[in-house]
């Protein structure tokens, strides 16, 4: 009866111990936000909070497409929120037109040429997109520093 007594609580304090390790890690993955479909593309966007921002990062390597938003700001950039994002492929047709939720947006699209227009503001960025087979692209847009 000890011998059982002894087992189960050196078992009660090696779960107690895994147990919220695998809490923790599972907490890290469902951080990332929803994903979206519009059309036949997938995207996500968030970057909220230092959590969120994380698991965007760790998930960024498997997305075709990852776009950091920020304006330039003293002593360094701020990321920044509420931009709008619109994809057109060779021909003129919007693949993605939405409206960023945070200073991260991962896009799945397949291999191609694409123009990229993002409006924080008044201010457009323009970018050309070249998406290549097996391989991710990261654009980071800076906008200038907001006016004192």
């Amino acid at each position: 009866m000890k011998t059982a007594l002894t087992f189960l609580v050196r078992l009660s304090i090696i779960l107690a111990s895994v147990f919220p390790t695998l809490v923790l890690a599972q907490d890290k993955s469902s951080s990332l936000p929803p994903v979206q479909t519009q059309g036949q593309t997938e995207f996500l966007t968030g970057g909220i909070g230092q959590d969120e921002a994380e698991a965007i990062s760790r998930a960024a390597s498997s997305w075709p497409l990852t776009i950091e938003l920020s304006q330039a700001a003293a002593p360094r950039a701020e990321y920044i929120s509420d931009v709008q994002i619109t994809i057109k492929d060779k021909s003129g047709n919007i693949v993605l037109d939405t409206n960023a939720e945070g200073p991260y947006v991962l896009v799945k699209l397949p291999p191609a040429k694409y123009s990229l227009d993002a409006v924080y503001g008044s201010k457009t960025l323009h970018r050309d997109i070249t998406l290549q087979k097996g391989r991710s692209k990261r654009i980071s847009l800076m906008w200038p520093a907001a006016p004192q």
